[in-house]
């Protein structure tokens, strides 16, 4: 019997492990209305967390102690492509019916049953009994069970990739999905690298910890997300195109009555609060308005490199509160709100100033912008016209000179 002891990699992994299942419901509890969808990334993160335990116990010799643990690695693998799949069709705001999910598990569930069945025969029986037919062909079940996880994995990474171009019309979360789906692709890589290479006469042991490096990263890549971009785990991004038909209409409207662009109306009031996060809703709604009352007054908008962070000491909170405060409060990301309050002050400015004092690049300036492009782009997605055509259609006196074409190039 070898003799259990640790060294830097499995004191590593072993902390990575503690460091995940202390995450996970520290995400759940802040995760808000997302709750229905982060339940997956902290079920992906306690199983990461316990297949890394489960390694660091195989490599120190400790799983001499705990036979009962064997295999319980490969039987989990076979949830994780499902968990990641499930996600991933939650944050596109496809979720799957409970009826598909309890097929999309039935592999796992039938490993799972068919791994204790076999631990019980052994348990009950002889062992004369238990190693000779039909109880001794149990050995197939083992020797195949690796194989049967890498087409699973592989079956789901296909299906990862087919649904990344659907990503293509979010925001923020195109980025957290795309990282989100290269742990899952790395994750299989290490797998199949792993089962190809482990019988070769030049492997060895470091490359072992090929998979459970796969699954560190992605532990580590969720820890210093929650803590720099919070968002991402706690509120719901809309798709670019539906926030243009949302603020189309609602600028349509307003237009007709020669209004304001009502960017706060434009985003559904989300339909649950922050209800365990450490700011409570009212004082939520005491910063929102200390935020409006500084950007009215103070203008911090006409900078072009202005930052959550510049805002979030202006109002004396951290980032993580303010983008709460954002989301929760406005409805908007940090530079959503941003590009709001550019387009209303740029909009007041072409249909007062005529062209001869004030030409379209020169509003972008003014109003924050750091290029005509984005302020193209912005102003049209809010109020479903160019800069120069809403000027255009705003001309009401004889001599007011509007813009050429070129202007809108």
């Amino acid at each position: 019997m070898n003799k259990p002891d640790l060294d830097q990699w499995t004191t590593a992994f072993a902390l990575i492990a503690f460091l995940g299942l202390f995450l996970a419901p520290l995400l759940l509890k802040q995760a808000g209305q997302r709750r229905h969808q982060i339940r997956y990334v902290v079920a992906i993160l306690v199983l990461f967390s316990i297949v890394l335990v489960y390694y660091v116990l195989y490599w120190s010799h400790y799983l001499q102690y705990f036979p009962v643990l064997n295999r319980l690695a490969e039987l989990l693998f076979l949830s994780f492509g499902v968990l990641f799949y499930f996600y991933l069709k939650e944050l596109l705001h496809q979720p799957i019916p409970f009826r598909s999910r309890l097929i999309h598990f039935l592999p796992f569930l039938i490993t799972f049953s068919a791994h204790f069945f076999i631990l019980l025969v052994d348990a009950i029986l002889p062992d004369s009994l238990s190693q000779s037919p039909p109880f001794s062909y149990y050995r197939y079940f083992y020797k195949g069970l690796p194989w049967l996880v890498l087409v699973h994995l592989s079956l789901y990474a296909i299906a990862i990739i087919r649904l990344q171009p659907s990503f293509q019309t979010l925001q923020e979360v195109a980025r957290w999905a795309r990282w989100f789906s290269f742990c899952y692709l790395g994750f299989v890589v290490a797998n199949w690298s792993y089962y190809l290479l482990v019988d070769m006469p030049f492997f060895n042991r470091e490359w072992d910890y090929a998979i459970s490096l796969s699954m560190a990263i992605f532990i580590g890549l969720v820890a210093v997300l929650a803590y720099v971009q919070p968002h991402i785990f706690q509120t719901s991004q809309l798709p670019l195109t539906e926030l243009s038909t949302l603020t189309s209409s609602i600028s349509t409207a307003s237009t007709a009555r020669s209004g304001p662009v009502s960017t706060r109306t434009s985003i559904p009031e989300p339909e649950v609060r922050y209800r365990h996060s450490g700011l409570p809703a009212h004082v939520a709604r005491q910063f929102a308005q200390q935020l409006q009352g500084l950007m009215r007054t103070e203008q911090l908008y006409h900078d072009n490199e202005l930052r959550l962070e510049t805002v979030a000491d202006r109002l004396n909170i951290s980032r993580h509160h303010l983008s709460q405060v954002l989301n929760e409060q406005l409805g908007m990301s940090f530079f959503e709100y941003i590009n709001s309050l550019r387009v209303n002050e740029a909009r007041e400015l072409l249909r007062q100033v005529p062209r001869q004092q004030l030409n379209i690049i020169e509003v972008a300036y003014q109003v924050g912008f750091n290029n005509k492009v984005s302020f193209n782009k912005a102003f049209k997605q809010a109020t479903g016209q160019t800069p120069s055509e809403f000027r255009r259609s705003m001309q009401d006196t004889p001599n007011y000179n509007c813009s050429s074409p070129a202007d809108e190039n």
